[in-house]
């Protein structure tokens, strides 16, 4: 399945507005150089100079979910609740616009699963199945789209931790958790993994997933490849301490059952 996958995986370019596209390429530059304050501003600028363009919106609704994430990560709780829910405007309004494009489920699907540890428990299980269904969305319009894979896998992985009692309550009040299980998120990051192997989140995430179902060995090769691989954004520098963390751990615990 995942050799058919990444077959059928071929590169598609949209036509821009050639000032937007510049822009956007200085965003791109920005954003690989985890500059998100000067990606957001050339991301913004795009978008100003092409009000329709897909590839603006979606960057920009990633930017902003960059610079959300970091301002949680160093406690700026109402800020990032702020960046989160800006990002998550543009991204259902890019959804609603564009439906029969990927960026727009996607990023509804991301920014909702950044948005999630803020919510209240309804909020957290109406976030949950419009990660499903957005993510899902976003893998059928495009079956190349990593990240959408990933999401869905970390969303089905936490939920696998949520009690019987917990989803009867769900189910009876709030129409429900979506379904997937533990062996569902394993086989969606190994999609992520397969379809961007250098992306060391992906890989980190598969062994948080492969940690959760006791498999410390597999795990442990996993923290090692992630580690092996350049960060690509600002919250793989920050998984960095807790991988290196996790493998002495888990390099402690398989040797005591030697």
């Amino acid at each position: 399945m995942l050799v058919l996958l990444l077959a059928s995986c071929v590169a598609q370019a949209a036509p821009a507005v050639p000032d937007a596209a510049a822009a956007l390429a200085r965003g791109d530059a920005a954003h690989a150089a985890l500059d998100y304050g000067a990606a957001r501003r050339d991301y913004e600028r795009a978008l100003g100079l092409d009000p329709a363009s897909v590839g603006a919106r979606a960057r920009l609704a990633h930017v902003l979910n960059d610079l959300g994430e970091e301002k949680a990560a160093n406690g700026g709780e109402a800020e990032a609740r702020a960046l989160l829910e800006a990002a998550l405007a543009i991204a259902e309004r890019l959804q609603g616009d564009a439906p029969d494009r990927p960026e727009g489920h996607h990023a509804v699907a991301a920014t909702l699963g950044s948005l999630t540890p803020f919510l209240s428990g309804p909020g957290k299980v109406g976030a949950a199945r419009r990660i499903d269904e957005s993510a899902r969305r976003a893998t059928e319009l495009d079956p190349c789209l990593a990240p959408a894979y990933a999401v869905l896998g970390i969303t089905y992985r936490e939920l696998s931790s949520v009690g019987g009692f917990v989803r009867g309550l769900a189910q009876a009040a709030l129409g429900g958790l979506p379904k997937g299980t533990l062996a569902d998120a394993e086989g969606l990051l190994r999609a992520a993994v397969a379809l961007d192997p250098d992306d060391p989140f992906n890989r980190y995430q598969l062994a948080l997933t492969l940690e959760k179902q006791g498999r410390p060995l597999e795990a442990a090769t996993e923290l090692e490849r992630a580690l092996a691989r350049p960060d690509r954004e600002a919250r793989d520098r920050r998984n960095r301490a807790d991988a290196e963390a996790r493998l002495r751990r888990l390099g402690t615990a398989d040797s005591k059952r030697r």
